[in-house]
């Protein structure tokens, strides 16, 4: 793969594995954009000295929920790169609670963060890759080719509820229909808008002591047929192969990635 690739969410987690997935794959220009300067440092620094001569990574320091600091991020990421060529829209937090019981900035922080936020995102992404010329096409039939390509981290909460989790599983199910929308105004100009699904994942997040029971509840066969959480490299490979020529006629799609959740 050539090409550009930004990340949201890049610091930890599966943003950071889908940074590392698409230097294996080729990508040399990567800008990282989290919220926390100190593990877009740490991410950084490993994937740089994981990776060959010639990778350039760019981190950028912004909160997803503000549109000016989002148009500034992509800004200076085409001030270095040129363009965008693979965007992943991963960044995301929750707040547990029942529905009655929500406190309401605790629901708009969840709100602003994984469905305003991937809007904002989205909206300076697209502009960005409707300027550009297509990305070259190593195919025979070039019909292949792209301007772009942006993945959405869903959930299996898209799909399905999840108790005290109604904000996560409101916002969730939206980035569903954005994404497939996206699908449908852009097929025309050449840019691909497709989401994953992820189940239960290693992630800073579930591993922390308070979720790490739920963690071992929710991957036990009778839930997650597999029996076991994903790593993010496992969620990271889909991403890459979504936003690659080798997934060309994958549009509006949302993959589930869950080890069979979604099955039972």
């Amino acid at each position: 793969m050539e090409g550009v690739a930004l990340i949201t969410g890049g610091g930890s987690g599966i943003g950071a594995a889908t940074a590392k997935a698409f230097i294996a794959k080729g990508v040399k220009s990567i800008a990282l954009v989290d919220i926390k300067q100190d593990t877009l440092d740490v991410t950084a620094k490993s994937l740089q000295e994981q990776s060959d001569a010639g990778v350039v990574i760019l981190t950028i320091q912004c909160d997803v929920t503000d549109e000016n600091q989002v148009k500034e991020a992509i800004q200076k990421t085409t001030e270095k790169f040129g363009r965008i060529d693979y965007a992943v829209n991963s960044a995301g937090i929750t707040n547990k609670s029942k529905v009655g019981e929500y406190q309401t900035g605790d629901w708009d922080r969840v709100i602003n963060v994984n469905q305003k936020g991937v809007f904002f995102c989205m909206r300076e992404e697209l502009s960005q890759m409707e300027k550009q010329d297509y990305l070259p096409c190593k195919s025979a039939d070039k019909r292949r080719a792209q301007r772009g390509s942006i993945v959405n981290v869903c959930s299996i909460n898209s799909f399905v509820a999840a108790r005290r989790n109604a904000a996560y599983v409101t916002s969730k199910h939206a980035i569903v229909g954005l994404t497939k929308t996206c699908a449908l105004d852009y097929a025309a100009q050449g840019i691909r808008c497709n989401g994953v699904a992820p189940g239960y994942v290693e992630t800073p997040i579930t591993l922390a002591p308070e979720n790490i029971e739920v963690l071992r509840k929710s991957t036990q066969p009778e839930k997650t047929p597999q029996g076991r959480p994903a790593i993010p490299e496992e969620i990271a490979d889909v991403i890459v192969f979504l936003s690659s020529q080798g997934a060309s006629y994958v549009n509006g799609a949302v993959w589930e990635i869950d080890g069979g959740f979604l099955c039972l």
